[in-house]
Protein backbone atom coordinates (compact mmCIF):
# COMPACT_ATOMS: atom_id res chain seq x y z
CA UNK A 1 0.00 0.00 0.00
CA UNK A 2 2.92 2.38 0.64
CA UNK A 3 4.12 1.92 -2.95
CA UNK A 4 0.59 2.65 -4.21
CA UNK A 5 0.67 6.04 -2.45
CA UNK A 6 3.32 7.18 -4.98
CA UNK A 7 0.82 7.13 -7.84
CA UNK A 8 -0.56 10.33 -9.33
CA UNK A 9 -3.92 8.57 -9.32
CA UNK A 10 -4.50 5.45 -7.20
CA UNK A 11 -7.05 3.00 -8.61
CA UNK A 12 -8.27 -0.18 -6.91
CA UNK A 13 -10.40 -2.92 -8.39
CA UNK A 14 -13.66 -3.67 -6.62
CA UNK A 15 -12.56 -7.15 -5.55
CA UNK A 16 -9.09 -6.13 -4.27
CA UNK A 17 -7.90 -5.68 -0.70
CA UNK A 18 -5.44 -3.12 0.68
CA UNK A 19 -3.48 -3.68 3.87
CA UNK A 20 -1.57 -1.24 6.09
CA UNK A 21 0.61 -2.24 9.01
CA UNK A 22 3.57 -0.97 10.97
CA UNK A 23 7.07 -1.48 9.57
CA UNK A 24 8.74 -4.55 11.01
CA UNK A 25 12.16 -6.17 11.03
CA UNK A 26 14.49 -8.29 13.07
CA UNK A 27 17.77 -7.84 14.87
CA UNK A 28 20.14 -9.64 17.21
CA UNK A 29 22.21 -8.27 20.03
CA UNK A 30 21.87 -6.83 23.49
CA UNK A 31 19.11 -4.70 24.98
CA UNK A 32 20.55 -1.50 23.50
CA UNK A 33 20.49 -3.06 20.03
CA UNK A 34 16.85 -3.96 20.55
CA UNK A 35 15.96 -0.44 21.66
CA UNK A 36 17.87 1.00 18.71
CA UNK A 37 15.91 -1.26 16.36
CA UNK A 38 12.65 -0.09 17.93
CA UNK A 39 13.69 3.53 17.45
CA UNK A 40 14.59 2.81 13.84
CA UNK A 41 11.20 1.21 13.18
CA UNK A 42 9.48 4.25 14.74
CA UNK A 43 11.44 6.52 12.39
CA UNK A 44 10.37 4.41 9.42
CA UNK A 45 6.75 4.67 10.59
CA UNK A 46 7.10 8.45 10.86
CA UNK A 47 8.61 8.61 7.38
CA UNK A 48 5.88 6.39 5.92
CA UNK A 49 3.11 8.41 7.52
CA UNK A 50 3.70 11.43 5.27
CA UNK A 51 2.87 9.40 2.15
CA UNK A 52 -0.43 8.16 3.59
CA UNK A 53 -1.24 11.63 4.96
CA UNK A 54 -0.58 13.33 1.62
CA UNK A 55 -2.82 10.84 -0.25
CA UNK A 56 -5.69 10.83 2.26
CA UNK A 57 -5.58 14.41 3.51
CA UNK A 58 -5.53 13.09 7.08
CA UNK A 59 -3.26 14.43 9.82
CA UNK A 60 0.02 12.70 10.61
CA UNK A 61 -1.38 11.77 14.01
CA UNK A 62 -4.40 10.04 12.46
CA UNK A 63 -2.24 8.06 10.04
CA UNK A 64 0.23 7.07 12.75
CA UNK A 65 -2.58 5.21 14.54
CA UNK A 66 -2.49 2.67 11.65
CA UNK A 67 1.28 2.27 11.99
CA UNK A 68 1.71 2.00 15.75
CA UNK A 69 -1.12 -0.22 17.06
CA UNK A 70 0.47 -3.49 15.90
CA UNK A 71 -2.63 -4.55 13.93
CA UNK A 72 -2.94 -5.44 10.25
CA UNK A 73 -5.51 -3.00 8.81
CA UNK A 74 -7.41 -4.48 5.85
CA UNK A 75 -9.55 -2.31 3.58
CA UNK A 76 -11.96 -3.31 0.85
CA UNK A 77 -12.06 -1.07 -2.20
CA UNK A 78 -15.05 0.83 -0.82
CA UNK A 79 -13.40 1.25 2.58
CA UNK A 80 -10.13 2.40 1.01
CA UNK A 81 -12.00 4.98 -1.07
CA UNK A 82 -13.85 6.22 2.02
CA UNK A 83 -10.52 6.67 3.84
CA UNK A 84 -9.04 8.54 0.85
CA UNK A 85 -6.43 5.84 0.18
CA UNK A 86 -7.56 5.46 -3.43
CA UNK A 87 -8.92 7.92 -5.96
CA UNK A 88 -11.05 5.53 -7.99
CA UNK A 89 -12.66 2.08 -7.60
CA UNK A 90 -12.63 0.11 -10.86
CA UNK A 91 -14.54 -2.98 -11.94
CA UNK A 92 -13.66 -6.33 -10.39
CA UNK A 93 -10.92 -8.25 -12.17
CA UNK A 94 -10.65 -12.05 -12.38
CA UNK A 95 -8.14 -13.68 -10.06
CA UNK A 96 -5.88 -16.13 -11.85
CA UNK A 97 -3.60 -17.17 -8.98
CA UNK A 98 -4.13 -18.44 -5.47
CA UNK A 99 -2.86 -16.29 -2.62
CA UNK A 100 -2.62 -17.82 0.84
CA UNK A 101 -4.31 -15.44 3.28
CA UNK A 102 -4.01 -17.84 6.21
CA UNK A 103 -0.60 -16.44 7.20
CA UNK A 104 -2.20 -13.14 8.25
CA UNK A 105 -3.61 -12.59 11.71
CA UNK A 106 -6.97 -11.24 10.57
CA UNK A 107 -8.63 -11.37 7.16
CA UNK A 108 -12.04 -9.69 6.67
CA UNK A 109 -15.00 -11.61 5.33
CA UNK A 110 -14.77 -9.45 2.22
CA UNK A 111 -11.90 -11.67 1.12
CA UNK A 112 -14.53 -14.09 -0.14
CA UNK A 113 -15.51 -11.78 -2.97
CA UNK A 114 -12.85 -13.22 -5.26
CA UNK A 115 -14.23 -14.70 -8.47
CA UNK A 116 -13.11 -17.52 -10.69
CA UNK A 117 -10.76 -16.47 -13.49
CA UNK A 118 -12.16 -16.06 -16.96
CA UNK A 119 -10.83 -18.70 -19.37
CA UNK A 120 -9.66 -16.77 -22.41
CA UNK A 121 -7.89 -19.70 -24.09
CA UNK A 122 -9.07 -22.86 -25.78
CA UNK A 123 -11.72 -24.73 -23.78
CA UNK A 124 -10.30 -27.88 -22.20
CA UNK A 125 -12.46 -30.99 -21.89
CA UNK A 126 -15.06 -30.42 -19.20
CA UNK A 127 -14.73 -32.51 -16.04
CA UNK A 128 -18.11 -33.65 -14.72
CA UNK A 129 -18.39 -35.26 -11.29
CA UNK A 130 -20.98 -37.89 -10.27
CA UNK A 131 -21.21 -40.14 -7.15
CA UNK A 132 -22.10 -43.74 -6.29
CA UNK A 133 -23.14 -44.94 -2.87
CA UNK A 134 -21.77 -48.20 -1.56
CA UNK A 135 -24.44 -50.94 -1.25
CA UNK A 136 -25.09 -52.39 2.24
CA UNK A 137 -23.71 -55.92 2.91
CA UNK A 138 -26.58 -57.04 5.12
CA UNK A 139 -30.10 -56.10 5.71
CA UNK A 140 -29.13 -54.44 8.96
CA UNK A 141 -29.06 -50.60 8.85
CA UNK A 142 -25.58 -49.40 8.25
CA UNK A 143 -23.93 -46.01 7.63
CA UNK A 144 -23.36 -45.40 3.94
CA UNK A 145 -19.77 -44.92 2.81
CA UNK A 146 -18.59 -41.48 1.65
CA UNK A 147 -19.60 -41.03 -2.01
CA UNK A 148 -16.70 -41.57 -4.37
CA UNK A 149 -16.47 -39.06 -7.25
CA UNK A 150 -16.46 -40.60 -10.69
CA UNK A 151 -15.31 -38.28 -13.48
CA UNK A 152 -16.66 -38.32 -17.00
CA UNK A 153 -14.82 -36.77 -19.96
CA UNK A 154 -17.06 -34.46 -21.98
CA UNK A 155 -15.54 -33.93 -25.44
CA UNK A 156 -15.84 -30.35 -26.79
CA UNK A 157 -17.57 -29.64 -30.08
CA UNK A 158 -15.16 -29.54 -33.08
CA UNK A 159 -16.73 -26.35 -34.39
CA UNK A 160 -16.15 -24.62 -31.06
CA UNK A 161 -12.47 -25.64 -31.11
CA UNK A 162 -12.05 -24.25 -34.63
CA UNK A 163 -13.69 -20.98 -33.63
CA UNK A 164 -11.43 -20.58 -30.60
CA UNK A 165 -8.27 -21.38 -32.57
CA UNK A 166 -9.12 -18.77 -35.20
CA UNK A 167 -9.93 -16.21 -32.53
CA UNK A 168 -6.58 -16.82 -30.78
CA UNK A 169 -4.71 -16.50 -34.09
CA UNK A 170 -6.48 -13.25 -34.98
CA UNK A 171 -5.66 -11.89 -31.53
CA UNK A 172 -1.97 -12.85 -31.97
CA UNK A 173 -1.79 -11.03 -35.29
CA UNK A 174 -3.57 -7.97 -33.91
CA UNK A 175 -1.28 -7.77 -30.86
CA UNK A 176 1.88 -8.03 -33.00
CA UNK A 177 0.68 -5.27 -35.33
CA UNK A 178 -0.06 -3.04 -32.29
CA UNK A 179 3.48 -3.53 -30.93
CA UNK A 180 5.05 -2.68 -34.30
CA UNK A 181 2.77 0.26 -35.16
CA UNK A 182 4.77 3.09 -33.43
CA UNK A 183 7.89 2.08 -35.42
CA UNK A 184 6.28 1.13 -38.74
CA UNK A 185 7.92 3.98 -40.68
CA UNK A 186 11.45 2.95 -39.68
CA UNK A 187 13.52 1.12 -42.26
CA UNK A 188 12.87 -2.65 -42.31
CA UNK A 189 10.26 -2.68 -39.53
CA UNK A 190 7.27 -3.23 -41.84
CA UNK A 191 8.91 -6.28 -43.46
CA UNK A 192 9.80 -7.76 -40.10
CA UNK A 193 6.23 -7.27 -38.88
CA UNK A 194 4.86 -9.11 -41.93
CA UNK A 195 7.20 -12.04 -41.27
CA UNK A 196 6.14 -12.29 -37.63
CA UNK A 197 2.44 -12.00 -38.42
CA UNK A 198 2.59 -14.74 -41.07
CA UNK A 199 4.54 -17.16 -38.86
CA UNK A 200 2.06 -18.76 -36.45
CA UNK A 201 4.97 -20.10 -34.38
CA UNK A 202 5.99 -16.54 -33.43
CA UNK A 203 4.04 -15.33 -30.40
CA UNK A 204 3.79 -11.69 -29.30
CA UNK A 205 6.75 -11.87 -26.89
CA UNK A 206 9.03 -13.39 -29.56
CA UNK A 207 7.91 -10.73 -32.06
CA UNK A 208 8.74 -7.94 -29.61
CA UNK A 209 12.22 -9.41 -29.05
CA UNK A 210 12.80 -9.42 -32.81
CA UNK A 211 11.61 -5.78 -32.97
CA UNK A 212 14.05 -4.76 -30.22
CA UNK A 213 16.94 -6.36 -32.08
CA UNK A 214 15.91 -4.53 -35.24
CA UNK A 215 15.69 -1.18 -33.51
CA UNK A 216 19.09 -1.73 -31.90
CA UNK A 217 20.93 -2.29 -35.15
CA UNK A 218 23.87 0.10 -35.46
CA UNK A 219 23.85 0.92 -31.76
CA UNK A 220 26.38 -1.70 -30.72
CA UNK A 221 29.16 -0.60 -28.24
CA UNK A 222 31.95 1.36 -29.90
CA UNK A 223 35.14 -0.62 -30.34
CA UNK A 224 38.51 0.76 -29.30
CA UNK A 225 40.00 2.24 -26.17
CA UNK A 226 37.16 4.57 -25.27
CA UNK A 227 36.04 5.21 -21.72
CA UNK A 228 32.38 4.26 -21.38
CA UNK A 229 30.29 5.65 -18.56
CA UNK A 230 26.91 4.56 -17.27
CA UNK A 231 24.98 7.31 -15.53
CA UNK A 232 22.22 6.37 -13.14
CA UNK A 233 19.64 8.37 -11.26
CA UNK A 234 19.99 9.91 -7.84
CA UNK A 235 21.89 7.65 -5.43
CA UNK A 236 20.65 6.85 -1.95
CA UNK A 237 23.35 9.06 -0.40
CA UNK A 238 22.47 11.93 -2.73
CA UNK A 239 18.80 11.54 -1.84
CA UNK A 240 19.70 11.59 1.85
CA UNK A 241 21.86 14.71 1.43
CA UNK A 242 19.19 16.53 -0.56
CA UNK A 243 16.41 15.61 1.87
CA UNK A 244 18.38 16.53 4.99
CA UNK A 245 19.52 19.85 3.48
CA UNK A 246 15.95 20.76 2.54
CA UNK A 247 14.68 19.77 6.00
CA UNK A 248 17.26 21.94 7.82
CA UNK A 249 16.60 24.87 5.46
CA UNK A 250 12.87 24.53 6.20
CA UNK A 251 13.44 24.39 9.96
CA UNK A 252 15.55 27.53 9.61
CA UNK A 253 12.69 29.32 7.89
CA UNK A 254 14.61 29.65 4.61
CA UNK A 255 12.42 27.23 2.62
CA UNK A 256 8.90 25.83 2.81
CA UNK A 257 8.30 22.63 4.75
CA UNK A 258 7.88 19.59 2.53
CA UNK A 259 5.47 17.09 4.13
CA UNK A 260 6.76 14.40 1.75
CA UNK A 261 10.36 14.79 2.97
CA UNK A 262 11.07 11.67 5.02
CA UNK A 263 13.91 13.44 6.88
CA UNK A 264 11.94 16.48 8.03
CA UNK A 265 11.64 15.29 11.65
CA UNK A 266 15.33 14.44 12.17
CA UNK A 267 17.28 16.40 14.76
CA UNK A 268 20.87 17.38 14.02
CA UNK A 269 22.02 14.57 16.31
CA UNK A 270 19.94 12.08 14.30
CA UNK A 271 21.51 13.35 11.08
CA UNK A 272 25.00 12.96 12.54
CA UNK A 273 24.26 9.39 13.59
CA UNK A 274 22.76 8.51 10.22
CA UNK A 275 25.79 9.96 8.43
CA UNK A 276 28.14 7.78 10.46
CA UNK A 277 26.07 4.65 9.86
CA UNK A 278 25.84 5.31 6.11
CA UNK A 279 29.62 5.63 5.90
CA UNK A 280 30.11 2.26 7.58
CA UNK A 281 31.57 3.59 10.83
CA UNK A 282 31.02 1.50 13.94
CA UNK A 283 29.30 3.66 16.58
CA UNK A 284 28.36 0.95 19.07
CA UNK A 285 29.32 1.91 22.61
CA UNK A 286 29.76 5.62 21.78
CA UNK A 287 28.20 8.22 24.06
CA UNK A 288 26.43 11.18 22.47
CA UNK A 289 29.35 13.62 22.63
CA UNK A 290 31.81 11.08 21.21
CA UNK A 291 29.40 10.25 18.42
CA UNK A 292 28.92 13.93 17.50
CA UNK A 293 32.68 14.56 17.55
CA UNK A 294 33.19 11.54 15.30
CA UNK A 295 30.57 12.84 12.89
CA UNK A 296 32.07 16.35 12.80
CA UNK A 297 35.53 14.87 12.20
CA UNK A 298 34.47 12.61 9.30
CA UNK A 299 37.22 12.64 6.70
CA UNK A 300 38.05 10.38 3.77
CA UNK A 301 39.77 7.26 5.08
CA UNK A 302 40.78 3.86 3.81
CA UNK A 303 37.74 2.01 2.60
CA UNK A 304 35.38 4.98 2.90
CA UNK A 305 35.71 8.07 0.59
CA UNK A 306 33.99 11.29 1.51
CA UNK A 307 30.51 11.79 0.09
CA UNK A 308 27.76 14.41 0.15
CA UNK A 309 26.07 12.49 2.99
CA UNK A 310 29.05 12.94 5.34
CA UNK A 311 28.01 15.18 8.22
CA UNK A 312 30.56 18.02 7.75
CA UNK A 313 29.72 18.18 4.04
CA UNK A 314 26.00 18.29 4.84
CA UNK A 315 26.52 21.21 7.23
CA UNK A 316 28.74 22.96 4.68
CA UNK A 317 26.03 22.67 2.02
CA UNK A 318 23.37 23.96 4.40
CA UNK A 319 25.43 26.94 5.53
CA UNK A 320 26.47 27.78 1.97
CA UNK A 321 22.82 27.86 0.90
CA UNK A 322 21.87 29.98 3.92
CA UNK A 323 24.71 32.42 3.30
CA UNK A 324 23.69 32.76 -0.36
CA UNK A 325 20.02 33.16 0.57
CA UNK A 326 20.83 36.03 2.92
CA UNK A 327 23.36 37.54 0.49
CA UNK A 328 20.90 37.59 -2.40
CA UNK A 329 18.03 38.88 -0.22
CA UNK A 330 20.05 41.87 1.03
CA UNK A 331 19.42 44.93 -1.19
CA UNK A 332 22.25 47.00 -2.64
CA UNK A 333 22.64 50.16 -4.73
CA UNK A 334 26.20 49.80 -6.05
CA UNK A 335 25.13 47.35 -8.79
CA UNK A 336 23.01 50.11 -10.36
CA UNK A 337 25.90 52.52 -11.08
CA UNK A 338 29.02 50.30 -10.95
CA UNK A 339 30.30 47.83 -13.53
CA UNK A 340 31.18 44.27 -12.47
CA UNK A 341 34.45 42.61 -13.52
CA UNK A 342 36.55 39.52 -12.91
CA UNK A 343 40.25 39.06 -12.08
CA UNK A 344 42.27 35.87 -11.69
CA UNK A 345 44.68 36.90 -8.92
CA UNK A 346 45.40 39.62 -6.34
CA UNK A 347 47.73 41.87 -8.37
CA UNK A 348 46.64 45.22 -9.79
CA UNK A 349 44.76 44.80 -13.06
CA UNK A 350 44.86 47.58 -15.64
CA UNK A 351 41.74 48.96 -17.28
CA UNK A 352 42.63 50.74 -20.55
CA UNK A 353 40.71 53.57 -22.20
CA UNK A 354 41.78 53.89 -25.85
CA UNK A 355 41.50 57.32 -27.55
CA UNK A 356 39.86 57.93 -30.91
CA UNK A 357 41.98 58.46 -34.05
CA UNK A 358 39.93 61.40 -35.32
CA UNK A 359 38.58 61.78 -38.83
CA UNK A 360 39.89 59.71 -41.73
CA UNK A 361 42.20 61.82 -43.94
CA UNK A 362 41.40 62.59 -47.57
CA UNK A 363 43.68 61.07 -50.23
CA UNK A 364 44.46 62.89 -53.51
CA UNK A 365 44.25 61.07 -56.84
CA UNK A 366 48.01 60.44 -56.91
CA UNK A 367 48.56 60.75 -53.16
CA UNK A 368 49.46 58.18 -50.53
CA UNK A 369 47.55 57.08 -47.50
CA UNK A 370 48.92 58.76 -44.36
CA UNK A 371 50.02 56.94 -41.22
CA UNK A 372 47.56 57.82 -38.46
CA UNK A 373 48.92 58.65 -35.01
CA UNK A 374 47.45 56.57 -32.22
CA UNK A 375 47.35 58.27 -28.84
CA UNK A 376 48.51 56.45 -25.72
CA UNK A 377 45.69 54.73 -23.89
CA UNK A 378 44.67 55.91 -20.46
CA UNK A 379 44.79 53.26 -17.81
CA UNK A 380 43.53 52.82 -14.28
CA UNK A 381 44.10 49.97 -11.84
CA UNK A 382 41.78 47.79 -9.76
CA UNK A 383 42.83 45.12 -7.27
CA UNK A 384 40.94 42.34 -5.51
CA UNK A 385 41.76 41.47 -1.91
CA UNK A 386 40.93 38.49 0.28
CA UNK A 387 38.02 38.96 2.66
CA UNK A 388 36.25 36.50 4.94
CA UNK A 389 35.45 35.25 8.43
CA UNK A 390 35.36 31.94 10.30
CA UNK A 391 32.48 30.46 12.26
CA UNK A 392 32.73 27.32 14.40
CA UNK A 393 30.24 24.55 15.06
CA UNK A 394 30.80 22.73 18.36
CA UNK A 395 29.37 19.35 19.47
CA UNK A 396 27.12 21.25 21.90
CA UNK A 397 25.39 23.03 19.00
CA UNK A 398 24.56 19.65 17.44
CA UNK A 399 23.39 18.00 20.66
CA UNK A 400 21.18 21.02 21.48
CA UNK A 401 19.78 20.89 17.92
CA UNK A 402 20.50 24.62 17.74
CA UNK A 403 19.51 25.24 14.14
CA UNK A 404 18.62 28.81 15.08
CA UNK A 405 22.24 29.48 16.06
CA UNK A 406 23.53 28.18 12.72
CA UNK A 407 20.89 30.10 10.81
CA UNK A 408 21.64 33.38 12.61
CA UNK A 409 25.38 33.07 12.00
CA UNK A 410 25.06 32.28 8.31
CA UNK A 411 22.36 34.89 7.72
CA UNK A 412 24.44 37.61 9.35
CA UNK A 413 27.50 36.62 7.34
CA UNK A 414 25.54 36.64 4.08
CA UNK A 415 24.18 40.09 4.81
CA UNK A 416 27.58 41.34 5.95
CA UNK A 417 29.15 40.18 2.67
CA UNK A 418 26.64 42.21 0.63
CA UNK A 419 26.96 45.26 2.90
CA UNK A 420 30.76 45.15 2.73
CA UNK A 421 30.72 45.66 -1.03
CA UNK A 422 28.24 48.52 -0.63
CA UNK A 423 30.34 50.20 2.06
CA UNK A 424 33.58 49.91 0.06
CA UNK A 425 31.98 51.48 -3.02
CA UNK A 426 30.69 54.48 -1.08
CA UNK A 427 33.98 54.82 0.81
CA UNK A 428 35.72 55.13 -2.56
CA UNK A 429 33.13 57.63 -3.77
CA UNK A 430 33.54 59.77 -0.63
CA UNK A 431 37.35 59.61 -0.80
CA UNK A 432 37.30 60.96 -4.39
CA UNK A 433 40.58 59.13 -5.23
CA UNK A 434 43.36 60.47 -7.41
CA UNK A 435 43.49 58.95 -10.89
CA UNK A 436 46.63 57.96 -12.80
CA UNK A 437 46.67 61.38 -14.53
CA UNK A 438 47.21 63.10 -11.16
CA UNK A 439 43.72 64.58 -10.85
CA UNK A 440 40.92 63.61 -8.51
CA UNK A 441 38.15 61.41 -9.88
CA UNK A 442 35.72 64.34 -9.63
CA UNK A 443 37.52 67.59 -10.45
CA UNK A 444 37.28 70.64 -12.70
CA UNK A 445 40.28 69.24 -14.58
CA UNK A 446 38.10 66.30 -15.57
CA UNK A 447 35.13 68.55 -16.34
CA UNK A 448 32.82 66.51 -14.10
CA UNK A 449 32.70 68.59 -10.92
CA UNK A 450 30.57 71.55 -9.84
CA UNK A 451 32.12 73.11 -6.75
CA UNK A 452 29.50 75.84 -6.44
CA UNK A 453 26.83 73.67 -4.97
CA UNK A 454 23.20 73.71 -5.92
CA UNK A 455 20.18 71.67 -4.94
CA UNK A 456 18.74 69.40 -7.63
CA UNK A 457 16.61 71.53 -9.95
CA UNK A 458 15.73 71.78 -13.60
CA UNK A 459 18.67 74.14 -14.23
CA UNK A 460 21.29 72.28 -12.14
CA UNK A 461 20.34 68.93 -13.65
CA UNK A 462 20.43 70.41 -17.16
CA UNK A 463 23.90 71.86 -16.49
CA UNK A 464 25.12 68.43 -15.38
CA UNK A 465 23.65 66.82 -18.51
CA UNK A 466 25.43 69.29 -20.77
CA UNK A 467 28.75 68.79 -18.97
CA UNK A 468 28.54 65.01 -19.41
CA UNK A 469 27.66 65.31 -23.10
CA UNK A 470 30.68 67.59 -23.69
CA UNK A 471 33.22 65.05 -22.38
CA UNK A 472 35.83 64.12 -24.96
CA UNK A 473 37.72 60.89 -25.35
CA UNK A 474 41.22 60.66 -23.89
CA UNK A 475 42.82 61.71 -27.18
CA UNK A 476 40.75 64.91 -27.31
CA UNK A 477 39.63 64.07 -30.84
CA UNK A 478 35.99 63.17 -30.30
CA UNK A 479 32.99 64.10 -28.18
CA UNK A 480 31.70 61.13 -26.23
CA UNK A 481 28.17 62.57 -26.00
CA UNK A 482 27.50 60.61 -22.80
CA UNK A 483 23.95 60.68 -21.46
CA UNK A 484 22.99 60.35 -17.77
CA UNK A 485 21.12 57.24 -16.68
CA UNK A 486 21.26 57.29 -12.85
CA UNK A 487 20.83 60.02 -10.25
CA UNK A 488 22.60 59.20 -6.96
CA UNK A 489 22.27 61.26 -3.78
CA UNK A 490 21.05 61.54 -0.19
CA UNK A 491 17.66 60.28 0.96
CA UNK A 492 16.41 63.81 1.66
CA UNK A 493 16.80 64.80 -2.01
CA UNK A 494 15.54 61.67 -3.73
CA UNK A 495 11.88 62.64 -3.53
CA UNK A 496 12.53 66.09 -5.03
CA UNK A 497 14.40 64.56 -7.96
CA UNK A 498 11.55 62.15 -8.66
CA UNK A 499 9.17 65.12 -8.87
CA UNK A 500 11.53 67.15 -11.08
CA UNK A 501 12.31 64.49 -13.71
CA UNK A 502 8.77 63.12 -13.62
CA UNK A 503 6.99 66.44 -14.22
CA UNK A 504 5.66 67.13 -17.70
CA UNK A 505 5.99 70.89 -17.23
CA UNK A 506 8.80 72.86 -15.62
CA UNK A 507 8.16 72.70 -11.86
CA UNK A 508 10.47 75.68 -11.22
CA UNK A 509 8.37 78.21 -13.18
CA UNK A 510 5.19 79.98 -12.12
CA UNK A 511 3.28 79.08 -15.29
CA UNK A 512 3.78 75.33 -15.63
CA UNK A 513 1.22 75.00 -18.38
CA UNK A 514 3.28 77.05 -20.84
CA UNK A 515 6.84 75.78 -20.38
CA UNK A 516 7.71 72.08 -20.94
CA UNK A 517 10.12 70.45 -18.51
CA UNK A 518 13.46 70.10 -20.30
CA UNK A 519 14.73 67.43 -17.89
CA UNK A 520 11.60 65.28 -18.00
CA UNK A 521 12.73 61.63 -18.06
CA UNK A 522 16.40 62.67 -17.80
CA UNK A 523 17.38 59.54 -15.81
CA UNK A 524 16.03 55.99 -15.68
CA UNK A 525 17.00 55.26 -12.08
CA UNK A 526 16.93 57.44 -8.96
CA UNK A 527 19.08 55.96 -6.19
CA UNK A 528 18.87 57.69 -2.81
CA UNK A 529 20.86 56.20 0.05
CA UNK A 530 21.67 56.93 3.70
CA UNK A 531 25.33 56.24 2.91
CA UNK A 532 25.59 59.76 1.43
CA UNK A 533 25.35 61.92 4.53
CA UNK A 534 26.06 65.33 2.97
CA UNK A 535 24.28 67.32 0.27
CA UNK A 536 26.36 66.13 -2.71
CA UNK A 537 24.65 64.38 -5.58
CA UNK A 538 25.82 62.62 -8.74
CA UNK A 539 24.79 61.72 -12.24
CA UNK A 540 26.09 58.43 -13.71
CA UNK A 541 25.87 57.05 -17.23
CA UNK A 542 24.93 53.43 -17.87
CA UNK A 543 27.96 51.64 -16.35
CA UNK A 544 28.17 49.25 -19.30
CA UNK A 545 28.63 52.22 -21.65
CA UNK A 546 30.88 54.56 -19.65
CA UNK A 547 32.14 52.78 -16.50
CA UNK A 548 33.38 54.92 -13.62
CA UNK A 549 33.65 52.52 -10.67
CA UNK A 550 34.35 48.81 -11.12
CA UNK A 551 33.77 46.03 -8.58
CA UNK A 552 35.93 42.99 -9.41
CA UNK A 553 35.60 39.46 -8.04
CA UNK A 554 38.25 36.76 -7.98
CA UNK A 555 37.60 34.33 -10.85
CA UNK A 556 34.19 35.91 -11.33
CA UNK A 557 32.91 34.44 -8.04
CA UNK A 558 30.45 37.24 -7.19
CA UNK A 559 28.83 35.40 -4.26
CA UNK A 560 30.36 34.27 -0.97
CA UNK A 561 31.57 30.67 -0.68
CA UNK A 562 31.90 28.41 2.35
CA UNK A 563 34.98 26.27 2.99
CA UNK A 564 35.43 23.71 5.77
CA UNK A 565 38.31 22.99 8.14
CA UNK A 566 38.60 20.91 11.32
CA UNK A 567 38.78 22.78 14.62
CA UNK A 568 41.04 20.93 17.07
CA UNK A 569 40.42 23.50 19.81
CA UNK A 570 36.67 22.96 20.15
CA UNK A 571 36.47 19.37 18.94
CA UNK A 572 34.09 20.60 16.27
CA UNK A 573 34.49 21.98 12.79
CA UNK A 574 35.00 25.49 11.41
CA UNK A 575 33.66 27.01 8.24
CA UNK A 576 35.28 29.92 6.46
CA UNK A 577 33.02 32.31 4.58
CA UNK A 578 35.05 34.22 2.00
CA UNK A 579 34.38 36.74 -0.75
CA UNK A 580 37.53 38.12 -2.42
CA UNK A 581 36.70 41.36 -4.25
CA UNK A 582 38.03 44.83 -4.97
CA UNK A 583 36.73 48.29 -5.86
CA UNK A 584 38.48 50.84 -8.07
CA UNK A 585 37.87 53.99 -10.13
CA UNK A 586 38.42 53.12 -13.80
CA UNK A 587 37.14 56.27 -15.58
CA UNK A 588 35.72 59.72 -15.00
CA UNK A 589 33.84 60.62 -18.19
CA UNK A 590 30.66 58.74 -17.25
CA UNK A 591 29.90 60.63 -14.02
CA UNK A 592 29.25 64.14 -12.71
CA UNK A 593 29.29 65.49 -9.14
CA UNK A 594 27.57 68.53 -7.64
CA UNK A 595 28.58 69.36 -4.07
CA UNK A 596 24.98 70.31 -3.34
CA UNK A 597 23.51 72.88 -1.02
Amino acid sequence: SLIAMAGDSVEMSDNALMMIHAPWGGTVGNSKDMRDMADTLDKFAAAMSSSYAEQTGKTIEAVMSWLTDGVDHWFTAAEAAAEGLVNKVTAAVPVSAHFDLNRYKSVPAAAGIFTQPENKGITMPEIKATSQAAAPQTAQPQTLATPTPVFELIQPNAAEIKTQVLAAENQRRSDIRAKFAPFAKLNGVADLMAQCVDDSNVNVQAAVEKLHLKLGEGLEPTAGNFAHRIETGESDNEKFARGVTQAIMARSGKEKHDPANEFRLLRLEDVAKASLERSGRNIKGMDRVSMIKAALAMRPQAGYGQTTSDFPILLENVMHRQVLTAFNATPDTWSKFCVTGSVSDFREWQRLRVGAIGDIDAVNEAGEYKQKAIHDAGKEGVTASRRGNIISITPEVIINDDIGFISSLTTNLGRAAKRTIENKVFALLTANPTMKDGFALFSTDHGNYQGTGAVPSVDSLEAARVAMAQQMDISGNEYLDIRPNIWLGPLAKGGDVRVIVGAQYDPDTANKLQRPNKVNGLVQNIVDTPRITGNEWYLFADPTIAPVIEVVFLDGQSEPIVAMEENFTTGGVSYRVELPFGVGAVGYEGAYKNVGA
